[in-house]
């Protein structure tokens, strides 16, 4: 009986459209993986537990582009979508991790103020990106100046001492909040 079966789900899967394929499976990464999708870069990098500098039961954190000195990356754990959409709870949870993580950021390379930035057409898993703004940054008093997909950038990583202040803050809000 189970040979027929894995037959049948095999003439299935030749059977389907491009289209149907994916949706197949979608379903079946949704059944294995509830909260992740499996075509999302982000949910991947979660799943695989690459590049997370903390997470907690909600958010995941983690370096975005360093085109700016600092730019991070704060998203839910859980695929979501659409901001507008997300219980309260859910939201002010996520704000308020958020803000945590940019306390820490802030002690560690004393920016003079944060943008906060919430691109929903760009990448489809919420996610808020952080850039420390520093007076000396050449677009000061504007938006930060973002590259394209696939466009070269000059990066601007944390020194080791900024990075070992972030990840020491880090850990401590995860010990007392999380």
């Amino acid at each position: 009986m189970a040979g027929f079966l894995e037959k049948y789900k095999k003439d299935l899967l030749e059977s389907l459209s491009a289209g149907e394929k994916k949706r197949f499976t979608y379903v079946k990464h949704r059944r294995q993986h509830p909260h992740l999708h499996p075509e999302c870069k982000f949910c991947r990098k979660i799943k695989a537990n690459k590049d997370i500098l903390l997470e907690n039961r909600h958010i995941v954190v983690m370096f975005g582009r360093q085109h700016h000195k600092g730019h991070i990356l704060v998203m839910p754990k859980a695929h979501e979508e659409d901001l507008l959409k997300l219980h309260q709870e859910t939201v002010d949870s996520f704000m308020n991790d958020t803000m945590h993580v940019m306390k820490a950021l802030g002690k560690a390379i004393k920016p003079d103020l944060f943008n906060l930035e919430y691109l929903d057409n760009w990448d489809h898993h919420i996610h808020w990106n952080i850039y420390p703004r520093f007076r000396k940054d050449k677009d000061w008093g504007n938006p930060p100046v973002i590259p394209l997909k696939g466009q070269k950038f000059k990066e601007n990583p944390l020194t080791k001492k900024e990075l070992a202040v972030f990840k020491k803050e880090l850990s401590r809000l995860k010990k007392e909040l999380w």
